[in-house]
């Protein structure tokens, strides 16, 4: 059951930006999984026009994102941008003087986006030497959010917390590929995207942007 608030008469409103970074774990054609951590000072890139008046991610916060394709990727054949539509779950976790897996509190969440990548060879970063080409997505290929979170649990520390709207998910990043300098890089950059070997890794750049409020409970 999703925990979007009805908001009572009287009830405070919170909004809003978080700031974070994160690094593949795992990361193929069927989706990923990412290790990452909150408390970061507000990226350029990013304008947030929440006008936030409270922040509760710290840098003893950190998440895991486990996502998977919903359906294929589409490529627009001049730009050379890619779209990967995703599900995923996000689950937040707070640690502090606790020893138990779940820390001192939990935020569960269901993720639909879109994984937007720049596929253009022309765009990309290339290392003849060390045998890597850095590619471009997120906010540096498209505006707007990447993904959508729907809160559906929380516990300890964040149990009073519920969701008013769905929350914003917004990304900077860079892919890792292996290079194979025998074959042109525009072909090099779509056979990697298509085949997990050629995929070394990716990292990133966050914001979780949203409201909530927190009730007695």
């Amino acid at each position: 059951m999703l925990l979007l608030a009805s908001v009572a008469a009287g009830e405070e409103i919170k909004s809003f930006c978080e700031y974070g970074q994160g690094m593949s774990t795992q990361l193929g054609t069927a989706g990923g999984l990412w290790l990452q951590t909150w408390g970061e000072k507000p990226w350029a890139w990013y304008d947030c026009d929440v006008k936030p008046n409270v922040g509760f991610l710290g840098n003893n916060v950190v998440d895991l994102l486990q996502t998977w394709a919903t359906g294929l990727p589409e490529i627009d054949w001049v730009s050379m941008i890619v779209h990967l539509p995703l599900g995923g779950r996000l689950t937040l976790t707070a640690f502090g003087n606790t020893n138990t897996a779940e820390g001192a509190g939990q935020i569960i969440g269901d993720f639909q986006g879109v994984f937007v990548v720049d596929g253009l060879a022309d765009h990309a970063e290339v290392d003849e030497e060390e045998g890597v080409i850095r590619i471009f997505f997120g906010a540096t290929v498209e505006e707007g959010p990447d993904g959508l979170i729907e809160v559906t649990q929380t516990s300890g520390k964040f149990k009073s917390i519920h969701a008013v709207g769905p929350w914003e998910w917004h990304v900077n990043g860079m892919l890792k590929l292996a290079r194979i300098s025998s074959i042109p890089l525009q072909d090099n950059i779509l056979g990697a995207l298509q085949n997990p070997a050629l995929i070394l890794g990716a990292e990133e750049e966050i914001v979780l942007t949203g409201s909530y409020c927190r009730t007695d409970e």
